[in-house]
């Protein structure tokens, strides 16, 4: 034994790993024992049974479920307050709004109905077989937990991997954000798929729709924004419109492939049509480090979502306990105002509008001045982003929201310092843009490039300091109609 135990050592300390196929950022060790958890029986008078209750460290490489009707998915991995995933488990699986189960076939997972067994008895519902691929790794514990009601039977199978104690593994855990909108808000709004703190990465989503707004098609909400680490990096990812951001033309077929699809298409006609659509992110992974909030365009339909990442834990304890909130001064509360045309020429954006002669204090619900009478939008800011891009979608959208682009509008907020002090305003913006502090022109930034951040020195006044914003969204941003502000004043 002692002649063994080096060589052991040295093995486990040079432990091969290879990329998961499904989660190529999840590296897993090449060197471990192969086990299944194979139950088949009646849920009991709970309602509740755990399918896989596994100790030490592994990782769940496959399951697989018969049952899935009225059934909720909970998984709890090395026993966390609040379980990662916990959710309907046909939702999990992509079969939206509760619609008999379709063929899925993805990356992430499969799902098989059983035609057959329909045609031969009308009440069964597909018999589905769900299949999971989704790496699952673990540390110190993994339970897998099934919530329906008592007396239906349930066949299930987990496929594992155990790994010795001292195998080095990722620290990443899987997690799931799950949303449904009955209905979601009127169109010019957006819905919120996932927001989150900590470091982590996307791994996919699934987003089904069933249309109730017929004025349009369901497809026309303005796509996806992604806002990253807006505390310490701004960055963001813009979309295109629903169906491009999944990688269609021109709406959706029943297509499936291993990153991309629609497993489920119903067009009845042009304005008239409900869909689930899928978007894993294997080759392309959507990384945060310290926030991320995702979000997509509304319009009254019913809107089921899924958001699938991966996370650190250890990343959100520090998220929260950090000392971000000393260094940093993020407003809260904003009002925003617009739209003035003709921002595309930088002398026009540069001419002085009414809204710069107003009084320091907060605005009124309407600004009037002269001819023009324009609304005033109250913003909560979000991880220090503000999003300008929905505030005036709705009242300038025609057939794809193209009236806002090269017009300017108005933010205002105030800050409020502890005393005379010199800072930092941190601010990044993707177009052009004016900055003053206490009415005194502080910046003038004439951003063509995308979203760029800047820091800009600036005096703070004991109590309350007013920032204006003035900024436009240009056609030639290389950020599609993305159309934000973060700031942040560094101490």
């Amino acid at each position: 034994m002692t002649a063994i135990e080096p060589n052991r050592k040295t093995r486990l300390e040079t432990q091969d790993t290879f990329q998961d196929p499904a989660v190529p950022m999840i590296a897993l060790p090449t060197r471990f024992t192969s086990h299944r958890v194979n139950r088949d029986q009646r849920m009991p008078e709970g309602g509740s049974i755990d399918i896989a209750n596994l100790k030490g460290a592994g990782c769940v490489r496959h399951i697989w479920i018969l049952f899935g009707q009225g059934v909720r998915l909970e998984i709890n991995v090395d026993g966390a307050k609040k379980s990662q995933v916990d959710l309907p488990l046909k939702a999990f699986f992509g079969i939206m709004h509760d619609w008999e189960p379709y063929f899925v076939d993805n990356a992430a997972y499969t799902v098989l109905p059983n035609p057959e067994a329909k045609a031969k008895d009308p009440l069964i519902p597909g018999n589905p077989g769900y299949n999971l691929f989704l790496p699952i790794p673990f540390r110190e514990s993994c339970k897998i937990t099934l919530h329906v009601s008592p007396g239906h039977t349930v066949a299930t199978m987990v496929d594992w991997h155990q790994y010795d104690q001292e195998t080095p593994l990722t620290s990443y855990r899987l997690h799931a954000d799950y949303h449904l909108y009955q209905p979601s808000p009127p169109r010019g709004n957006f819905v919120e798929m996932a927001n989150l703190n900590g470091e982590g990465f996307v791994a996919g989503i699934a987003i089904g729709y069933l249309q109730r707004d017929h004025s349009d098609m369901v497809f026309h909400t303005g796509g996806m924004t992604i806002l990253l680490d807006g505390e310490t990096n701004p960055h963001a990812i813009r979309g295109h419109n629903v169906e491009d951001d999944f990688g269609y033309s021109w709406g959706f077929n029943n297509y499936q492939s291993r990153w991309i699809g629609s497993p489920y298409h119903v067009n009845r006609s042009r304005t008239d049509q409900d869909g689930v659509f899928y978007r894993f992110f294997g080759p392309d992974p959507i990384a945060f480090h310290r926030s991320l909030s995702f979000r997509t365009g509304s319009r009254g339909d019913d809107m089921e979502s899924v958001v699938y990442y991966y996370q650190i834990p250890d990343s959100l304890v520090q998220s929260s306990t950090n000392e971000i909130s000393s260094s940093l001064l993020v407003p809260i509360k904003w009002q925003v105002t617009g739209l003035f045309p003709q921002a595309n020429n930088w002398e026009i954006f540069q001419q002085q509008e009414f809204v710069e002669q107003l009084p320091a204090g907060s605005w009124p619900d309407q600004l009037v001045f002269e001819n023009q009478t324009l609304p005033v939008t109250a913003l909560t800011s979000d991880h220090a982003w503000i999003d300008l891009q929905n505030v005036f979608f709705e009242r300038n959208h025609t057939a794809t929201p193209r009236a806002m682009i090269d017009h300017s509008a108005y933010a205002r907020t105030t800050v409020n310092s502890d005393s005379k002090k010199e800072a930092s305003l941190r601010l990044a913006v993707d177009g052009w843009c004016l900055v003053w502090l206490n009415s005194k022109k502080v910046a003038t930034l004439r951003h063509e490039n995308g979203l760029e951040t800047v820091r800009i020195p600036i005096q703070l006044e004991k109590g309350k300091n007013e920032l204006l914003v003035k900024t436009n969204n240009s056609e030639i941003s290389p950020n599609k109609r993305l159309w934000v502000v973060n700031t942040a004043i560094e101490l």
